[in-house]
């Protein structure tokens, strides 16, 4: 998938010229306790990590991406001195990176890479975390309908029983919270599941 040449064709479907509602709705819920530094990987143009310095009291967010038309875009939307946007892959993060960030936001990159990937992104996840760190998500379970189909993603679905056994089985973190959200991209309604789990050290 050429993901600059989406952006640079303007055909970004899963780009909703918002944050995302499930991360907005948990802040509200949540106040005060994203702290210390944030990374969100496959950001795009960033209404996420926007949101979540100005909702938070993250000393920073590091929004990341492999397409720089997309970073370019998310700099001409937002500055803001704790927001700090970077064309890196978290497949292949600096090694000064590993094990720094305090929380990590997950949003539509886990159904965007190839499913084949997706031991090497808890693994990546994992490594990027401080000991005892947090992955917050909203997963896209089901983004299935008459234009998507299994096999012919991006996106690709999920199901409760991978995450399990990808994030926990693995020994690699620990579920705090797993529900449904009450609001979503419309939709997307009863497709997503939003969890927290906590890194396991090692």
């Amino acid at each position: 998938m050429d993901w600059d040449q989406h952006y640079l064709d303007e055909h970004t479907p899963w780009d909703k010229g918002e944050a995302a509602p499930p991360l907005l709705e948990w802040l509200s819920v949540h106040p005060g306790k994203i702290q210390g530094r944030v990374l969100v990987p496959g950001a795009g143009r960033g209404h996420d990590a926007a949101a979540i310095v100005a909702e938070t009291e993250a000393r920073e967010a590091v929004a990341i991406d492999i397409s720089s038309t997309a970073l370019k875009l998310a700099k001409e939307l937002y500055c803001d001195d704790r927001l700090r946007f970077a064309r890196e892959d978290l497949f292949d993060l600096p090694e000064d990176e590993l094990g720094s960030y305090d929380w990590i936001w997950e949003h539509t990159c886990f159904c965007a890479i190839d499913p084949g990937l997706r031991e090497d992104y808890v693994a990546a996840v994992h490594s990027a975390l401080s000991p005892g760190g947090h992955l917050l998500a909203v997963f896209y379970l089901d983004p299935y309908d008459d234009e998507h189909q299994p096999g012919g993603g991006p996106p690709h679905g999920s199901s409760l029983e991978e995450i399990e056994k990808r994030f926990v089985s693995s020994g690699k973190f620990k579920i705090l919270e797993s529900y449904v959200p009450e609001k979503s991209y419309s939709g997307r309604e009863e497709l997503e599941q939003v969890v927290l789990l906590k890194q396991i050290p090692g």
